[in-house]
């Protein structure tokens, strides 16, 4: 017993020293996803030859140099100014909300800010050639624009934040395209902004996951109102495109296993990964290691060197763990991750320590988005039917993964609406098709 306990506790301690596999399947990881391509249906046929990311490359940099609105009720104030600084950036928000309100519907086309409606006009003919790159055979976002590249700053832009201004442009363009009598190309831009948005998550990571789901958001209902106008014809075109978009979402489990290799570059890169390994890695990874914490700042100097590599440990063996469950459907999923929660609850309180359950509050936002998806094809299989039938169906077509309902208003107009009273705020306003 006097030699058994030395000796565990001398292979435990060896084993917290030894970081070598995490390193390597680290380095390779994040080789791997760096600029991958990720294969999903091309909802437009025949699709490009290509990648996606091969198509939008060359078009990112004209996108970042398109101005973004500025508001013209206050002027740009000096950088010693603090008070007008702050007076800028409170209207520079207020201007960014209304741009968005108008692109998605929410507001009328005729109070879209002037500012708003330059910068569209600027970047129109660019959105149109990076709306087309969505129809390439297979899908993922460019080196340097994918999941190790992301940042939140105004200042520095990644190439997710420049294809999400491009979504917004073409919710608007579907609008005006609509209110100007032209629903067949409404339905075409609106299919391709959705595209877009889904090309966000190919690559991208959680934060393109999140970047996907918003910018779907805003092509929602400028998208159902063309799908809605559009004739018969058009419609049951459409129902394919939306049935291989819905296919080509990236699943939450990719969305984990890019997140995973992020959070340990961002947050144990900086102590533990060594020179020779850093050169090993993609340019995006050696640079989210230099800015020490990246996006997810964290400093990972605070502990015990054994604490951080047992939380290391820890983390990437939660979110294996989180991976072979973030697939099930989402209640089932809440409660495996509160299990999982439970299991690592060792030291969970550490600085740096993921938990399953906040990575449960990201993906149920993101449920969200495929939910948008199911009732798209809700609204386009009862217009169909009631353009077919001369009158609304008596239930809806099966197959949707998520409840739906299906509300008649009169003889003229419908209503879907999820079956989740939390998630009414999604439900969609239907109007008849005045001839076949």
């Amino acid at each position: 017993m006097l030699v058994f306990i030395p000796v565990c506790a001398a292979g435990l301690f060896w084993w917290l020293l030894r970081t070598e596999p995490l390193v390597e399947r680290l380095v390779r990881e994040a080789n791997a996803f760096e600029g991958a391509a990720h294969p999903r249906p091309a909802h437009v046929l025949p699709p490009v030859s290509g990648t996606f990311a091969q198509a939008v490359e060359p078009l990112l940099p004209e996108v970042f140099k398109v101005p973004e609105p500025e508001p013209d009720s206050v002027a740009r104030p000096q950088e010693d100014d603090e008070a007008a600084s702050e007076a800028w950036s409170r209207a520079f928000t207020l201007l960014q909300e209304r741009c968005r309100e108008v692109a998605s519907g929410m507001a009328p086309l005729e109070t879209l800010p002037s500012p708003c409606h330059k910068e569209f006009e600027d970047g129109r003919e660019l959105m149109r050639r990076v709306l087309v790159a969505t129809h390439a055979e297979s899908g993922g976002l460019p080196a340097g624009g994918g999941s190790l590249s992301r940042d939140d700053s105004y200042l520095h832009p990644s190439g997710m934040q420049a294809l999400a201004r491009v979504v917004q442009w073409a919710a608007l363009e579907s609008r005006l395209l609509l209110a100007a009598g032209h629903p067949e190309q409404a339905v075409d831009t609106c299919l391709d902004a959705l595209a877009l948005s889904r090309e966000l998550s190919l690559g991208g990571g959680l934060h393109g996951g999140k970047l996907s789901a918003s910018t779907q958001e805003i092509a929602y209902r400028p998208c159902a109102a063309a799908l809605d106008a559009a004739p018969l014809r058009r419609k049951q075109q459409a129902l394919e495109q939306l049935a291989r978009l819905r296919e080509g979402l990236a699943p939450p489990s990719t969305l984990l296993r890019e997140e995973s290799v992020f959070q340990q570059l961002a947050v144990f890169g900086p102590d533990f990964l060594p020179t020779e390994a850093i050169s090993r890695l993609p340019p995006a990874g050696r640079k989210l290691i230099s800015a020490r914490g990246g996006w997810f700042y964290f400093p990972s100097r605070l502990g015990h060197p054994l604490l951080r590599q047992y939380l290391w440990r820890r983390n990437v063996s939660l979110f294996d763990a989180m991976v072979s469950k973030a697939d099930l459907p989402p209640t089932e999923r809440q409660r495996a991750f509160a299990r999982l929660d439970a299991k690592y609850a060792l030291l969970a309180g550490l600085p740096g320590a993921v938990h399953a359950v906040e990575y449960q509050r990201e993906l149920a936002a993101m449920d969200v988005q495929r939910l948008q998806v199911e009732v798209l094809v809700a609204l386009v299989q009862v217009d169909i039917a009631r353009a077919e039938q001369g009158r609304w169906p008596a239930t809806l077509p099966a197959g949707a993964a998520q409840p739906l309902r299906l509300e008649v208003l009169s003889g003229q107009e419908a209503r879907l609406v999820p079956g989740d009273a939390a998630l009414e705020g999604h439900a969609l306003r239907l109007t008849a098709d005045k001839t076949l």
